[in-house]
C-alpha cells in the first residue's frame, strides 16, 4: 500500500492507494474512512456504504468495488466531515482568470442517517434522497478561507496543465482545514453542473457562461500563435 502525496503544498486527505489485488489489513488514520475509485467520473461507485467505520466494512467495500470495477484501483481515504466547497476558474495562466463565487454543498436537508457525501445517486438518480435533498449554494466563507481556496486552485490549474476552465473541490476536516478532494480539468458544462451554478451565482446566464469559456479558449490559441477559430462568439 502506498500513501498518496500529490499536493504541491496544498493540504490533501490522508489516503492509501490500494490496487485491485490488495487486501487491507490496517489503515494509518482513524475511522471513519471513505472508500472510492481512484479514477471514476461523477462519483462512480460511491454509495452510502462507502463511508466505513471498521475493518470489516473496509473489506466488504473493497470486495464490492473489485467485483463491479475490476480494472480500476481504489483509494481508502480519510473521511472529511466539514463543509464541502468548489472553486471554478475560467481563463488561463498568464492571461488571467475569472474566479467564480465559491460553491458549498448544503447537506442540511439530507436524512440524518445518510452520510454527508456526493454519492453516485446524487448525480444520476432523480428518485434518490441524495438527488432530492442535497442543495448547492453560494458559500459565505471568511476572507482567509476564500483566499486559501482560490490560491490553491490557481496553483493546481497551472501545475496540472488545465486549459480554459476547471473546477477544484475541497472539504474541511474536523479542525476546519480545507483539503483538496479533486482537480476537475474537464468539468461538466450541463445546466445543473457545479460550474454553471457558480456562474449563475456571478450573474451569468447559461449562454454567457459558455461564451466566456469559448472566448478564453480563442484567446489562448491566438496567444500561442494559432489562428482565431471563431470570429464572433457573441
Amino acid at each position: 500500500m502506498l500513501l498518496v502525496r500529490i499536493g504541491y503544498g496544498v493540504p490533501v486527505p490522508q489516503e492509501i492507494f490500494a490496487d485491485t489485488g490488495m487486501l487491507a489489513s490496517a489503515i494509518p488514520f482513524a475511522f471513519p474512512a471513505l472508500i472510492k475509485l481512484n479514477c471514476g467520473d461523477g462519483s462512480l461507485g460511491i454509495t452510502p456504504e462507502s463511508v466505513v467505520y471498521n475493518m470489516n466494512e473496509v473489506q466488504v467495500q473493497l470486495a464490492r468495488l473489485r467485483a463491479e470495477f475490476p480494472a480500476l484501483d481504489v483509494l481508502i481515504q480519510e473521511f472529511l466531515g466539514g463543509p464541502e466547497y468548489s472553486v471554478g476558474l475560467i481563463g488561463n495562466p498568464g492571461l488571467g482568470f475569472t474566479i467564480l463565487p465559491v460553491l458549498v454543498v448544503d447537506y442540511r436537508g439530507l436524512e440524518p442517517h445518510l452520510p454527508r457525501i456526493l454519492s453516485y445517486a446524487s448525480k444520476n438518480d432523480p428518485h434518490s434522497l441524495y438527488w432530492r435533498q442535497i442543495a448547492y449554494r453560494e458559500a459565505h466563507v471568511d476572507k482567509a478561507t476564500r483566499q486559501q481556496l482560490i490560491e490553491a486552485s490557481c496553483l493546481l490549474f497551472k501545475r496540472f496543465g488545465c486549459r480554459d476552465n476547471a473546477r477544484f473541490d475541497f472539504r474541511a476536516d474536523a479542525n476546519g482545514q480545507c483539503k483538496l478532494l479533486d482537480v476537475n480539468p474537464n468539468p461538466a458544462w450541463c445546466w445543473d453542473g457545479k460550474l454553471n451554478r457558480m456562474a449563475a451565482f456571478a450573474g451569468y446566464s447559461y449562454a454567457e457562461f459558455l461564451r466566456r469559456i469559448i472566448a478564453v479558449a480563442q484567446q489562448r490559441i491566438v496567444s500561442t500563435g494559432g489562428a482565431k477559430l471563431v470570429n464572433d462568439v457573441a
